[in-house]
């Protein structure tokens, strides 16, 4: 069970809108998922098996503290391909990588957070019915697309319940000079969106070393306000 943890004392350095979102998900067998993850952390399962996350947004009104707006920063297109995990007793998102059309995102991320942030260039139609949404990395070794329709509002998910151990995530985890950090973010609970998916193309998934089969259990959301607090050694005390 995924709690919301109480907010850290230091200020947040960036603010920003993770908006029109899609989540699609694939269970994956434990043995597969481990030996592609840091051995510090361990796996975290929902009904006896991992998780694998296909998450294409649109990354929205990005303010970092301290910094003067940025070309390319306010507003851009972004796709994770993650998984879930927990250090300590505390649970979290492992990122395998994250693809953004933000050159200055893309060098910030792996630079200040220790994130796989990769270059891709993205192709992306929204209308009142439906998204459209693809990208291709700058350096040719990877693709991916998930088109997809909204449907009913879902009510909230209980904590015990798949849809919340999806995505109610408040911290992540990454590797910068061998060390584990661990990173926060703050936001209101996440309004989901029943999703029918329409094309899917797994090539991101697959570059991770997973092979997914059969269709994703998906919903989608309109978004949320995200507070992002600069990433810690992980093994120090919740901030």
């Amino acid at each position: 069970m995924t709690t919301r943890p109480e907010l850290p004392t230091r200020p947040a350095a960036v603010i920003m809108t993770w908006a029109n979102i899609a989540f699609a998900h694939w269970p994956v067998p434990v043995d597969v998922m481990r030996p592609l993850i840091p051995r510090e952390l361990e796996v975290d399962l929902h009904g006896g098996v991992a998780w694998v996350g296909l998450i294409p947004f649109e990354m929205r009104d990005c303010h970092f503290r301290g910094v003067p707006p940025l070309p390319g920063l306010g507003r851009f297109l972004e796709c994770n391909v993650r998984t879930y995990v927990h250090h300590r007793g505390i649970p979290g998102v492992w990122f395998f990588s994250l693809d953004a059309a933000s050159r200055i995102a893309v060098i910030g991320g792996r630079v200040a957070w220790g994130l796989n942030y990769r270059l891709a260039r993205f192709e992306h139609e929204q209308s009142e019915t439906s998204t459209r949404y693809s990208l291709s990395r700058n350096r040719g070794d990877g693709s991916g697309r998930l088109d997809w329709t909204p449907g009913e509002a879902m009510p909230s998910p209980p904590p015990d319940s798949l849809e919340h151990f999806l995505v109610e995530r408040y911290h992540l985890y990454s590797k910068r000079r061998g060390k584990l950090l661990r990173g926060r973010v703050a936001h209101p609970p996440w309004e989901l969106r029943a999703a029918r998916i329409d094309s899917i193309d797994t090539g991101l998934v697959t570059a991770t070393g997973i092979e997914v089969n059969g269709d994703p259990i998906a919903f989608c959301s309109a978004g949320v306000r995200v507070s992002g607090f600069s990433p810690v050694d992980a093994d120090r005390p919740e901030d």
